[in-house]
Order: C-alpha cells, then sequence, then structure tokens
C-alpha cells in the first residue's frame, strides 16, 4: 500500500528511509517507535520503544515524510508533532 489515512483502522508498520519503524494501531490510537539500527543511538526520541497516544495521521505516504500528531503526556504540553524520514513502506499487520 502506498498511502495510509487518519480514517483508517487496524494495525501498520510503517518503514522510513532511516530504517526506523513506526508500528500504529489504529484501533486503539497508539504507535511504537524503534529507530533504525544505524541510528539508534543518535537519533533516539523521547519514548522510543513506548506505547504513544496517537492523535492525528496527517500525512503518511511513500516517498514522503510521515507527519503525525501525538501526545506524548508532558507536562504543560498538549500535542507534539513528529516528523520522519520518508516513508519506504506500509504493511499491514495481520489480525
Amino acid at each position: 500500500m502506498d498511502l495510509l489515512t487518519d480514517d483508517a483502522t487496524g494495525q501498520f508498520v510503517v518503514a522510513t528511509e532511516s530504517g526506523s519503524r513506526y508500528v500504529l494501531d489504529l484501533d486503539r490510537r497508539v504507535l511504537r517507535r524503534a529507530p533504525g539500527p544505524v541510528f539508534q543511538e543518535l537519533r533516539r526520541l523521547r519514548r522510543d520503544g513506548e506505547s504513544i497516544d496517537l492523535i492525528e495521521i496527517v500525512e503518511c505516504r511513500i516517498g514522503h515524510r510521515m507527519v503525525l500528531r501525538i501526545d506524548l503526556n508532558a507536562p504543560g504540553v498538549l500535542v507534539t508533532t513528529r516528523i520522519s524520514t520518508a516513508v519506504v513502506r506500509i504493511d499491514p499487520l495481520p489480525t
């Protein structure tokens, strides 16, 4: 698949150019990010490997940066925008 929209349901793995993998559970509205092996120490983001509340998929399309609005549950911060490197794969997970 080449596009994932905010109104989709199910679970998906999104792979990015940097080798990072995002597992998006659109039924539970959460995501989990695993950084790529090359950038694991250099490009670590807050809450990597943890479930993060997903507010909105702004863009998720092959060849484009993925843009997500998330809630990191940080005091005083309602919404964080997370932008990935270009998406190279979007795969649905079997249910």
